[in-house]
């Protein structure tokens, strides 16, 4: 209660703080930032937690001089929106909350008008009968000061895992500035950006919203998801602030300001869509590539490397290794009466063996070994810079390990276990500028070969 209740009197204060002279805040992340709170954070969203948000709603208004008939009521109205929005919020999967989904900007605008809706509705109710307002003025007032807001605060406040990067992000932009102008072209989208805000100032008029698009839509091609959320959302922060104060300086006596107000905010809001969406679209593109990437160099079957990664990061450490005249040791492995078991049991069962063995060969490894499946039954492992007896461990271990393997024909506990055993080759040397992984890998299955000829279920060193 006390972490929710001081978090939203530190942020509903600093928005009494921004209102022009008998208008609603000009800038309100009260309600965006305690919904997202609440959805990130499940401890908190329970009765204690909405009390602080009521109490720390009410002790802002207080503070400032309200009344506190009329906070109350405002409180009412802002935590409508906000509940309206963590339920919706907590409906959707966590890709969408992240972001990372094509579709989940569209998904979080529905909520955002949704919620601003209703906040504007009992908003506009309570506008009406506290301050004397118009209804429909009220609501729209309300409506676009709320959906903004959510448009540009819950993308970063639902995607950012803490202040660090951000800030790591600045901090590299400085130590890297003294180091050449090539090392800063992934800074020119900020550059742009500071430009078209100094534009907006400078220029100013009915344009000036849409100046900062083309660097927002810059830096959501060249940043991650969380910092473009970031900077989106300062830049819509600024924009609101600063074009609201300066569109009610401009403005003559006697003409009403709130439907100049209304329209900057909803044209910010939608601004902010642009580059999210294509941020959003990134993430989901670099998934996909990192997927795909990922079954290029990897066995579908077993999760090892295929043979053309294998072969392709096993002479580059080959090479590394020959620069510095390092040891490398060359395990290959293949499981016994292969053939007979997929004949026997079904080529299912002899998946299943595949898997079984490619999982306890890596539970055996270090992390800079390789391991990779050449084809069929067997297995080909590269561990550098190891003495000759560890290697012997391990690959004892591992055959250990497959003879006492639990696999059955079935789920049932008296399913009949089928045994399984492996064979293997083994040879150590030392790298140089004339070793052949090809040759290396030749020599470690003749010796595999010569294993399977002496009786099977062994390991033989060269």
């Amino acid at each position: 209660m006390c972490i929710v209740g001081a978090f939203v009197f530190v942020l509903s204060l600093f928005g009494i703080l921004t209102r022009p002279e008998n208008m609603l805040a000009a800038l309100w992340p009260a309600n965006a930032m305690l919904t997202a709170l609440l959805v990130r954070n499940q401890r908190l969203h329970n009765p204690a937690g909405w009390l602080g948000a009521v109490i720390g709603f009410v002790a802002a208004d207080l503070v400032t001089g309200s009344l506190l008939v009329v906070s109350v009521a405002l409180t009412v109205a802002n935590l409508s929106g906000v509940a309206v929005g963590v339920t919706l919020l907590r409906q959707l999967s966590g890709e969408d909350i992240n972001l990372r989904r094509p579709l989940s900007i569209r998904n979080l605008c529905v909520i955002s008008l949704l919620t601003a809706g209703i906040s504007g509705a009992v908003g506009a109710v309570v506008s009406t009968l506290a301050f004397g307002n118009e209804p429909v003025t009220a609501f729209l007032f309300w409506f676009s000061a709320e959906f903004a807001n959510y448009v540009v605060i819950l993308p970063f406040t639902l995607t950012i895992t803490c202040c660090r990067e951000p800030l790591r992000q600045i901090a590299q932009f400085c130590r890297e500035f003294s180091f050449g102008l090539e090392k800063l072209k992934p800074y020119a989208p900020v550059a742009a950006l500071v430009f078209s805000l100094a534009l907006v100032q400078v220029v100013g008029g009915p344009g000036a919203i849409v100046f900062p698009v083309p660097a927002l839509l810059w830096c959501a091609l060249v940043y991650p998801l969380q910092v473009t959320a970031f900077i989106v959302f300062l830049v819509s922060q600024a924009l609101i602030f600063v074009l609201e104060f300066n569109l009610l300086d401009s403005l003559p006596a006697n003409m009403d300001a709130y439907s100049g107000v209304v329209s900057t905010r909803l044209g910010i809001a939608l601004l902010a869509i642009g580059p999210l969406t294509v941020a959003s679209i990134n993430v989901a593109r670099s998934a996909l590539m990192e997927q795909l990437a990922h079954a290029a160099q990897h066995d579908f079957l077993t999760g090892l490397l295929s043979r053309r990664a294998f072969v392709n990061l096993g002479n580059a450490l080959v090479s590394q290794l020959a620069e510095r005249h390092g040891s490398l040791t060359i395990i290959v492995i293949d499981i016994d009466h292969f053939k007979q078991i997929n004949d026997t049991y079904g080529h299912a069962m002899g998946d299943h063996v595949l898997a079984k063995v490619a999982e306890i060969i890596r539970a055996h490894l270090r992390g800079n070994d390789l391991v990779g499946r050449l084809g069929g039954e067997e297995f080909a492992l590269l561990l550098p810079d190891i003495k000759a007896e560890d290697a012997n461990n391990i690959a004892q271990q591992i055959r250990q390990a497959v003879e006492k393997a639990d696999v059955r024909q079935g789920r049932d506990e008296n399913a009949r276990i089928i045994s399984i055993t492996i064979s293997a080759g083994m040879i150590s040397r030392e790298m140089a500028s004339s070793s052949s992984l090809d040759q290396l890998i030749l020599e470690a299955d003749e010796m595999m070969y010569e294993a399977k000829r002496a009786g099977r279920n062994q390991v033989l060193v060269q």
